[in-house]
């Protein structure tokens, strides 16, 4: 008897131990102004980048994208530069434009190799001195007079610009919690997926009133300059290494001074060893995130859907330009300047739709699992955008084989790249929560993907749809568009899976 009172009392004394621990521990939790626990917890580090003000966060956020807006932007500035560049150099604006094909194989390049670099030296110095390097090489776009120094700082721009682009989820997953991934990946993808369209925008109003094409590449350097003076004025270093404790971490200092040396990357160099990856783990990761189950066929899935973008990009402003007795619509560079006021509807709608839709689905899903969450919820935005993709891809086609009002091409494409821009939210936060711990790679392999694509596109989407009429071209593309969300599926269907068989990647100091 009295042995199981003893017994009952010993186990009453455990539970209540245990509670006491679990209110403890729950107390000890960290909660958003919505009741969300934060993910990941914050220290009590004042300079923890997460506990940092919303102001300096945001302000960090914008000038990274705006980072990534200028590389695209220099980028699309080339299209409405091809004719008047062939005849400078006497050369056809198909052979011009093999410097623009050639720059965005190095935005792809680029944006993987800089990827080691932010771990083992950090995500400011990278930041700071590509966006300085690609400044200097616009500058050289800008001067030079032959086309084989033309065609070489182009490839440069390209390879330098490019780091933001892919190196921007890092600064988002170092500085906001889980619960704000999707939304701040929707405003720095919507900010930099704009500027191929912007490009050809203001580069098309300005070939119309100049009659030059350097102007335009004054522009495109006058911006990257404004992007270095946000860069100088706001940017910090975001790397927070969670595994030192905080007594132990490595004094920032707090003035001016100080952080010029964490943007230059002084302070990384001091104090790399046991606080930075090696340079050998660093380029380790990129084959070890490569080879992870999801990378792949997400990768493949994203090019099949995105690439035509680049295509329509180019082919758009060329027909529009062709005079109406060889089959274009004879519209001058102003006019065709305006057509691109579409694309950039399509994304700001896409972005819109995107920041509300992500949030919406997740935490619906959370609630209604018990607080769990799974990274495929993600890839649901993706099926609403397909809905919009092939059908603007087919009436593209038809509007171009058959002649049809420019009206009709408008609508076209801003359907797809609606869909285009609700499906790059979606994968990108997909992509992020799967691997967490590499949204560096994560971010450059997503952006080789788009790059690629493009940069294939470029060589033969003229040519194939002159050779089998549009209407086949962009039919076939809409049908590649189409076969892509079955891979969708498969990677919805089985990505719990192969994230658990491939595990997650893990630094190693």
């Amino acid at each position: 008897m009295s042995d199981k009172s003893s017994g009952d009392s010993d186990t009453h004394n455990e539970e209540a131990g245990i509670s006491k621990k679990l209110r403890s521990a729950e107390m000890e939790l960290k909660y958003a102004d919505n009741g969300i626990a934060l993910t990941p917890q914050p220290t009590a580090d004042p300079k923890d980048p997460l506990n940092w003000s919303s102001t300096k966060k945001n302000a960090i956020l914008l000038t990274v994208a705006l980072g990534a807006y200028a590389a695209d932007f220099g980028s699309g500035a080339d299209i409405p530069c091809i004719v008047k560049q062939g005849i400078e150099w006497n050369m056809t604006p198909n052979e011009v434009n093999y410097s623009g094909n050639l720059n965005l194989i190095f935005l792809g390049i680029g944006g993987l190799f800089w990827i080691p670099v932010i771990y083992f030296w950090g995500r400011a110095p990278v930041l700071f001195w590509t966006t300085l390097s690609g400044t200097l090489f616009t500058l050289g776009c800008c001067v030079t007079t032959d086309f084989q120094t033309y065609y070489a700082m182009r490839a440069l721009m390209g390879f330098t610009l490019t780091a933001p682009q892919t190196i921007g989820l890092a600064f988002i997953k170092d500085m906001f919690f889980f619960h704000e991934h999707a939304r701040k990946i929707g405003i720095w993808a919507a900010v930099f997926l704009v500027a191929p369209y912007c490009g050809p925008l203001f580069g098309n109003f300005i070939v119309d009133g100049t009659g030059e094409w350097r102007p335009v590449f004054w522009l495109v350097f006058a911006f990257c300059c404004f992007v270095l003076v946000l860069i100088v004025l706001f940017i910090d270093e975001t790397w927070y290494n969670r595994n030192i404790p905080m007594d132990k971490q490595p004094e920032r200092g707090s003035t001016e001074w100080d952080r010029m040396m964490r943007l230059t990357g002084i302070w990384q160099i001091k104090h790399h060893s046991g606080y930075f990856l090696p340079v050998l783990s660093s380029c380790k990761r990129l084959t070890t995130v490569l080879f992870k189950p999801i990378m792949l066929p997400t990768m493949c899935y994203y090019m099949m859907s995105f690439m035509w973008a680049i295509g329509i990009n180019i082919t758009i402003s060329i027909l529009l330009e062709t005079p109406q007795a060889a089959g274009g619509y004879g519209f001058n560079a102003k006019a065709i300047g305006y057509t691109y006021f579409t694309p950039l509807v399509g994304v700001a709608i896409g972005e819109a739709f995107g920041h509300f839709f992500n949030d919406f689905v997740a935490n619906r899903y959370i609630r209604k699992h018990n607080g769990e969450f799974k990274p495929e919820v993600r890839l649901w935005i993706n099926y609403i955008s397909f809905f919009f993709m092939p059908p603007g891809l087919v009436l593209i086609g038809q509007t171009l084989h058959r002649h049809l009002h420019w009206s009709a091409l408008v609508m076209g494409w801003g359907m797809y790249v609606f869909g285009v821009m609700a499906a790059s939210v979606g994968v990108t936060a997909y992509t992020l929560d799967c691997y967490p711990n590499a949204s560096g790679e994560v971010g450059g392999y997503i952006n080789f993907a788009r790059a690629a694509g493009g940069f294939i596109v470029g060589y033969f989407q003229m040519p194939w749809g002159m050779k089998v009429g549009y209407d086949v071209s962009f039919g076939t593309q809409a049908g590649i568009v189409t076969a892509a969300v079955i891979l969708l599926i498969i990677i919805q269907r089985f990505g719990r899976i192969w994230r658990e068989k491939g595990g997650q990647v893990e630094f190693e100091f």
